[in-house]
């Protein structure tokens, strides 16, 4: 099977996740890969972690300077056709309705950078608030 070279085929979903990592940290946040998925090895699967199937690849934290508190972003990682799994539509079913929180499918640089303005914007209200 001949492969293309790396600029001629589409991007994989850790080369997607990469990018979006060196985006976020360039802006100031902090990239934590969550350990909910299944690895397969020696013809098994097993758990490797604590956190429920279908949970966000990553969870993004960016400082609220002076408080010791954070914005988190949950962030599905996709590629460009990338579907999601149904463990994947129903935990963040869960996550919304249960906790109010709205997990983020970002296929590319630009769907990243609307976040990270999100939360400059935020971040900017919120010191309004505070500051006296």
């Amino acid at each position: 099977m001949t492969r293309l070279a790396p600029e001629l085929r589409p991007a994989s979903e850790a080369e997607v996740e990469g990018g979006l990592n060196a985006l976020f940290l360039r802006y100031g946040w902090y990239p934590v890969k969550t350990d909910a998925g299944q690895v397969t090895r020696g013809g098994r699967t097993r758990k490797r972690g604590h956190i429920e199937s279908g949970f966000p690849d990553m969870t993004y934290l960016l400082a609220l300077p002076g408080t010791g508190l954070c914005l988190a972003a949950l962030v599905e990682t996709k590629t460009e056709k990338g579907k999601l799994r149904p463990s994947q539509v129903e935990m963040h079913r869960k996550l919304q309705q249960q906790y109010g929180l709205t997990p983020h499918v970002v296929r590319d640089a630009a769907e990243a950078m609307n976040l990270i303005q999100q939360a400059r914007h935020l971040v900017g209200v919120l010191k309004a608030q505070v500051t006296p």
